[in-house]
């Protein structure tokens, strides 16, 4: 493969797998669930974070497709559950509902923040569904690329709220939301035209 070719894909893959896990619409979260905290608690919180999403991440790029086979799932059927999902997300992005609630200090970081937050099921139908498109090291290097994005955006997040604003960052969420949309209708477009494709054979 051609070393441009290679970046475009990962640059391609780095896109969806950021759009859809969202770290700037978590920071608001993220800052009202720390703030109780100290500062050393608080990088722990993030280095916590980003291990959970790291583990996550390798475990259903790797293993994901062996488990749609497992379970003997197709991947249009998967793509069109996955679409659902996303419009789903995207319409509760959109509407600005809380997704996350009080918990323990050393709960935080695991859950809500690193999952269902960031690795949630919309993160991980679209590791499984990248696998079936792009190489496990192309998904592998675009998707820990958002998790290293992730670290830095949460690790200054005092900074990256007092110089975007909270107004600049739910309107970024919004924009967010949008793309997460579009990818949802796509996939589910795709299923329906590979099903039929099938069914006209």
């Amino acid at each position: 493969m051609h070393p441009l070719e290679l970046i475009l894909n990962i640059f391609a893959i780095y896109m969806q797998v950021f759009a859809i896990m969202d770290p700037f619409g978590i920071v608001p979260i993220y800052i009202g669930l720390t703030e109780g905290l100290d500062h050393i608690d608080r990088r722990r919180v993030v280095n916590h974070i980003a291990i959970v999403c790291t583990a996550l991440i390798l475990i259903f790029t790797v293993s994901g497709k062996w488990i749609l086979d497992f379970f003997g799932i197709s991947i249009p059927a998967v793509r069109i559950g996955g679409g659902i999902l996303l419009l789903a997300i995207a319409i509760d992005m959109l509407g600005g509902l809380p997704k996350a609630k009080q918990v323990e200090s050393e709960e935080l970081a695991t859950v809500p923040l690193a999952t269902p937050l960031l690795v949630g099921p919309g993160t991980i139908t679209t590791l499984i569904l990248l696998v079936t498109k792009y190489s496990i090291l192309e998904v592998l290097s675009g998707s820990l690329l958002v998790v290293l994005t992730t670290y830095l955006i949460l690790y200054y997040a005092d900074r990256v709220l007092g110089y975007l604003g909270r107004g600049f960052i739910r309107t970024l969420a919004r924009i967010m939301a949008v793309i997460v949309a579009s990818i949802a209708v796509e996939m589910i477009h795709s299923a329906m035209v590979e099903w039929y494709l099938d069914l006209i054979r």
